[in-house]
């Protein structure tokens, strides 16, 4: 995420670091412990006194002025250093407070931005298990009113986080009249405070109002005013708390590892065992995950966007309970010492499990984001850029085209099309100037820019378009840009870019698969031809293609990646049979290629000669990040999500709750994708990067179609077509069966997963 902050905003989140790192701690959440009621009054006001909780405060009344983003940078530091202060909480109350006139006013404002009193939120159904199950205010508070409008309240408010030495509570109340907000003080008339400690050392305060008479300037009477406030603040809040417990697993995860590699059992470090490597990079995967919808949620939410509540749902949700996997997995792997009070990992865990559930639970959470998307066939209808006026039109104007010039035999394939099929598509999209968007100009591309390529494929996953051949566009072409000579681009560009010339791949060996660098295919030098003997097999159209971009080892005596070039061969060449192979889905997708003595210029080395490895890690960078595209599990949750309604298992609890963890799964991919785009765009390439996302998507694409099945039973195994009705114009016809096999692929092209996780554990978290 470095990558995507500006200098003023890695400022900003240095100087929370080395605030953190000096006011924070295990020491100090230690501290806590003794305690009384839970609080760390020191700490709060030296927060407030440097600017911290009024951050998100205008200059004009005294803050910072900064946004939710920045807010949830200083977050993401205080939970890297287990902050032992309700600090994100404190923020969103005091933004929230600065919002009402008659409240900047008053002397609780002014303390508060100067450390000498703390306010936090106690709003309806924010705190309570049952509110989020039952869909109402379980706090239990009971609004009635004079004739001159004073308000009285009886009940209980539940569960208010860290409340145990709050002076002042942001009370939420709905009555017949409207929604209500009030600024209570701790001792207000009717008001008894009832406090529990939590298991990091803070507390739970439950608020029992008897006759409580709100009026004059404490409250707020105006409902939407009101809404509007509460809604914002339940926002800012879940996106703040996300961060917080970013930062916090960070830090476990960081020190797991760091332990993983030091410490030794059965004579070698615990992070060689292969094990234990796979379940850190699936913890660093959540994490990871969890991170970028949090921050393109923050990025939402300092827009204003009208999807910032839903997403930050999701993102809390996400965030609580990859911190709890990342708490519990830094136990595990501590063994007996983490167990211990002595070791740091049990203070990360209960400070994880207090923060996870301290204003409503992940399930909770769940329940708001279902409410707001599993009614839409489209899969979670949030994006993480609005549309302008220029990207409305566009997205108008290619929704129409596709109306118009997309076969309706073409939509909704569960398979790739014909090639015959491929290159009617394929031609159409160029002739309407819109088949390679990422292209540069000169080379017959649109050069769109990044929301233009968004809308595309956004679009044409709606609409059911048929998968062409990545081959040349998405792999080889961006190779030739950077590698090729100019005769080379000269030579081919134009023909893929056209379509008129078809690509397969030839990497893949029999016994040579993610082990790329094992390739046993010969090249010879003979003159200015390389002699080519050898077999490549799984090659996607390689019994119908017009070229081959082909990996061949021409020195055998240097180590496996020092070998190997990358050449380009013409598959009319004499010497070359392909054999088609069939797949699972009955289709004959696949060839087995076979070289005899078959000469290539030397001309068609792309790049330098024996090394060849260089273009072809950047050519799986290229894959895995084409691969880590959300469009194929957008399109298949949103078929799921119709097959789900048409069988009715849209209503079974159990089975909405999974498919709604997909959905968040499915924004956090969205999320992510949106950050690597940008990291590309400024030529960072992070390989490893690249490699988790494309598990993801793909892991993620997988679980989607296990829930299609599921959610048609027995019509889920069938090989024909379910006509879902014509209530969508896109999603009518779902071919479950065939959808499900075609999707086990992908975990196995570009790298299987197992090699994925491989990669990740040792270049990206340092486990050798």
């Amino acid at each position: 995420m470095s990558a995507d902050i500006s200098e003023d905003q890695s400022a900003l989140r240095d100087g929370a670091e080395r605030f953190a790192a000096d006011v924070f701690g295990p020491a100090n959440l230690r501290d806590l412990r003794d305690a009384p009621d839970g609080a760390n009054p020191d700490a709060m006001a030296r927060a407030a006194q440097d600017g911290w909780l009024s951050i998100l405060v205008t200059e004009e009344y005294g803050g910072a002025g900064q946004d939710v983003f920045a807010a949830a940078l200083v977050c993401q530091a205080f939970g890297a250093h287990l902050s032992n202060i309700p600090a994100a909480p404190a923020m969103a109350a005091l933004a929230a407070v600065a919002q009402v006139p008659h409240w900047r006013e008053q002397q609780a404002f002014r303390d508060a931005m100067e450390g000498k009193a703390t306010i936090l939120p106690a709003l309806a159904g924010l705190n309570t298990v049952a509110s989020e199950l039952k869909g109402a205010d379980q706090g239990g508070l009971v609004c009635s009113r004079s004739a001159g409008g004073a308000a009285f309240v009886n009940g209980v408010r539940k569960l208010v986080h860290a409340g145990g030495a709050v002076d002042f509570f942001l009370v939420e109340v709905d009555d017949a009249a409207g929604a209500m907000l009030a600024l209570v003080r701790r001792d207000y008339p009717g008001l008894r405070v009832e406090t529990r400690r939590t298991v990091d050392g803070g507390s739970l305060t439950d608020l029992h109002f008897e006759n409580c008479v709100f009026g004059g300037g404490d409250i707020v009477f105006e409902s939407i005013e009101s809404r509007r406030i509460a809604a914002s603040t339940r926002t800012t809040l879940n996106v703040l708390l996300a961060a917080e417990l970013a930062g916090l697993m960070e830090t476990a995860i960081e020190r797991t590892l760091e332990h993983l590699r030091t410490r030794e059992q059965f004579g070698r470090p615990l992070g060689s065992f292969q094990a234990l490597q796979f379940r850190m990079a699936d913890v660093h995967m959540q994490m990871s995950l969890s991170r970028a919808l949090t921050f393109e949620t923050a990025r939402l939410a300092s827009e204003a966007s009208a999807s910032a509540g839903t997403t930050a749902a999701a993102a809390f949700a996400k965030a609580a309970e990859a911190a709890i996997t990342a708490t519990r997995t830094m136990i595990q792997m501590h063994g007996a010492m983490g167990f211990t009070d002595e070791h740091d990992a049990g203070l990360y865990l209960k400070r994880a499990t207090t923060l996870a559930n301290a204003y409503g639970t992940a399930a909770g959470h769940r329940k708001t984001v279902a409410a707001q998307t599993l009614g839409h066939d489209e899969a979670a209808p949030i994006r993480f850029r609005e549309d302008t006026e220029e990207d409305a039109k566009f997205r108008s104007e290619v929704r129409t085209w596709l109306d118009a010039n997309l076969p309706d035999r073409l939509r909704n394939l569960p398979t790739r099309p014909s090639p015959q099929d491929a290159e009617m598509w394929h031609k159409k999209l160029y002739e309407r100037g819109w088949v390679a968007p990422a292209w540069p100009k000169q080379y017959g591309g649109m050069e769109a820019t990044i929301p233009e390529r968004i809308i595309l494929i956004d679009e044409l996953a709606n609409a059911g378009a048929p998968e062409i051949s990545g081959q040349a566009l998405g792999h080889l072409g961006p190779i030739l840009q950077r590698f090729g000579t100019p005769e080379q681009k000269a030579q081919h560009l134009p023909g893929m870019i056209s379509g008129e010339v078809l690509w397969c791949q030839g990497y893949s060996e029999p016994s040579s698969g993610s082990d790329l660098a094992s390739l046993r295919t010969r090249a010879v030098r003979d003159g200015d031809d390389f002699i080519i003997n050898g077999q490549k097999i799984w090659t996607t159209w390689g019994h119908y293609a017009d070229w081959m971009f082909c990996l061949v080892r021409t020195n055998p005596d240097v180590k496996k990646q020092a070998g190997i070039t990358f050449i380009l061969i013409d598959m009319k060449t004499p010497g070359i049979t392909p054999r088609g192979i069939r797949t699972i889905t009955g289709e004959d997708e696949f060839a087995e290629v076979f070289f005899d003595d078959v000469r290539v210029p030397v001309a068609n080395v792309v790049g330098e000669i024996d090394n060849g490895w260089t273009v072809a890690t950047a050519l799986l960078e290229q894959e895995r990040l084409n691969g880590s595209n959300p469009q194929k599990a957008g399109h298949l949750l949103g078929k799921t999500k119709r097959a789900a309604r048409h069988s009715g298992m849209i209503d079974d609890p159990a089975f909405r709750d999974r498919l709604v963890r997909a959905e968040i799964d499915y924004v956090a991919l969205c999320a992510t994708y949106a950050q690597i785009v940008r990291t590309t765009e400024k030529d960072i390439r992070t390989n490893a990067d690249y490699a988790f996302a494309k598990l993801i998507a793909a892991e993620l694409q997988q679980e989607i179609c296990e829930l299609m099945v599921e959610a048609l039973g027995a019509e889920g195994a069938i090989t024909g077509s379910l006509d879902l009705g014509a209530e969508n114009r896109t999603i009518d016809r779902l071919y479950p069966g065939i959808t499900y096999l075609q999707n086990r692929r992908a975990t196995i092209y570009g790298g299987t997963s197992e090699v994925q996780r491989l990669l990740m554990s040792r270049r990206v978290l340092g486990l050798k």
